[in-house]
């Protein structure tokens, strides 16, 4: 009798298992069936999605590790708006034109010969490419969007561009003018052909993206960007494998790297923006990518952000080589939910030790061989007052019983069960339907009986059900 959860439906669809260190997409994402076995806690994840469904708008999460997707809630392929986190974006696309020195980040505005219809002061042109990228241009205009930190900007002119951080949307803007001006490039276009055609993305859609902003205060508007959260988790996995896709290397590796450093410490970004800070971590900033800094949990150390308004979120966490998607669509205008308290739950979730105690494991499923996997299980069963294998194992059967129709293949799970969880009525239960799928009505009807007898306190009032089964069966002997 299968008892699962609602996260546990969503998990067990997988189509393999590979055991490479790095995994890649090509036009769809692998899924895998029992993230147990990889070393994550379905407790913590059914805790995780209660969560998201109680107390967020959250209408998509992935957790993807070793480009394998681990975990996924909700819509994965509605495309809407990004928010901020278009700003991180934007760095990326900055990186192979900075290394082939079409852009250099040493440049002035005034070297530009940007003066934005002339209202620039003189010490506001002094402001480079790389001040502006890191939100530190000193410069306090109103920006095309509201949605920034300006409220807080002391008076124009009261410091040195590059000597002081504010998150400015008028900085974030000015970059993406910038990039354009340079390249002679269209953002989006870019977009097209750096990231969403090697990728192989599935939902962009180049012609439905445009800017955006109050054309009155600007023509420098917001390059918005709509995308899907399966999408985003491949920009994650560019990302956390230093821009390399397969064996092309999209982005340079020495620009992921400048990105995420701290060129604004958490002490700059503290003293202006107290409230950034949580109990989770303290924040430092890079190039338009938030860096977590000083995290209670060392799994998140290194790990870095891309954010944006009513509940988008892109994080990196290498130590765990694992990408985080957390999506809300905006037609929603809210965002409901504490993001640093779901990645700190999705980092306890996982344990690497028992990864690597479940490894020979692995080996077997990536083969798809369950045969070799039980052998493996009855000569040395995993150990772990933490997880509840006999579920697993269930859950592993029933895909191969419903979902690929490979009979075999469960009644080998379900008969693997059944040694090693005699006492317990549900692996009878199992099996017996394997047999049934088998075409051994015999064999059936006996495991039915040896689940009905065990079942003594009849849970869920399941013996009627199996007396009823049992006499159809017996009529089709």
């Amino acid at each position: 009798m299968k008892n699962i959860s609602i996260i546990t439906l969503v998990l067990f669809l997988l189509h393999s298992y590979t055991l490479s260190a790095q995994n890649f997409p090509s036009n769809t994402w692998e899924k895998v069936k029992t993230p147990t076995f990889y070393g994550w806690n379905q407790d913590t994840l059914d805790h995780l999605e209660n969560y998201m469904i109680d107390s967020t708008a959250t209408t998509a999460m992935m957790i993807i590790q070793e480009g394998k997707v681990i975990y996924e809630y909700g819509n994965t392929t509605e495309n809407s708006y990004i928010a901020s986190c278009r700003k991180s974006i934007l760095a990326m696309l900055y990186g192979t034109h900075v290394e082939s020195g079409t852009i250099d980040l040493s440049q002035s505005l005034k070297d530009l010969n940007i003066t934005y219809d002339g209202l620039l002061l003189e010490k506001e042109q002094e402001a480079t490419i790389k001040d502006i990228i890191s939100s530190r241009s000193g410069i306090y205009l109103p920006a095309a969007n509201p949605g920034d930190m300006i409220h807080l900007a002391p008076e124009r002119c009261t410091v040195n561009p590059g000597d002081l951080w504010l998150y400015n949307n008028w900085d974030f803007n000015m970059a993406g003018h910038i990039f354009e001006k340079e390249t002679n490039k269209n953002i989006y276009d870019e977009i097209d052909r750096q990231f969403a055609i090697p990728l192989q993305m599935e939902d962009w859609d180049r012609a439905t993206q445009e800017k955006s902003g109050d054309a009155i205060i600007t023509d420098i508007l917001a390059y918005h960007i709509d995308f899907s959260a399966r999408d985003m988790a491949r920009l994650g996995l560019l990302m956390l494998n230093k821009g390399k896709w397969n064996d092309q290397q999209i982005i340079p590796s020495s620009w992921v790297d400048e990105m995420t450093k701290a060129h604004t410490s958490f002490e700059e970004v503290d003293k202006i923006a107290p409230f950034v800070k949580n109990k989770f971590t303290e924040i430092a900033y890079g190039y338009m990518w938030w860096l977590w800094h000083n995290p209670k949990n060392q799994k998140l150390e290194n790990a870095y952000s891309a954010q944006g308004a009513y509940g988008q979120n892109i994080t990196v966490i290498p130590n765990m080589n694992t990408v985080v998607i957390i999506k809300t669509n905006d037609l929603y205008l809210r965002q409901k939910g504490d993001h640093y308290y779901m990645i700190d739950l999705v980092a306890k979730a996982f344990n690497n030790k028992l990864k690597e105690d479940l490894s020979m494991f692995i080996k077997h499923l990536s083969q798809d061989n369950m045969d070799q996997f039980a052998q493996k299980y009855m000569q040395n069963p995993p150990a772990s007052e933490d997880i509840d294998f006999q579920n697993h194992i269930n859950t592993l059967a029933y895909h191969y019983l419903h979902d690929t129709k490979e009979y075999k293949k469960a009644l080998t799970l379900f008969e693997l069960n059944v040694k090693q969880y005699p006492s317990s009525w549900t692996t009878y239960d199992g099996l017996a339907e394997a047999y049934f799928f088998n075409d051994n009505i015999e064999a059936a009807i006996n495991n039915y009986e040896k689940a009905m007898l065990l079942n003594t306190d009849n849970q869920w009032n399941y013996n009627e059900r199996i007396n009823y089964i049992i006499k159809r069966l017996q009529s089709q002997k």
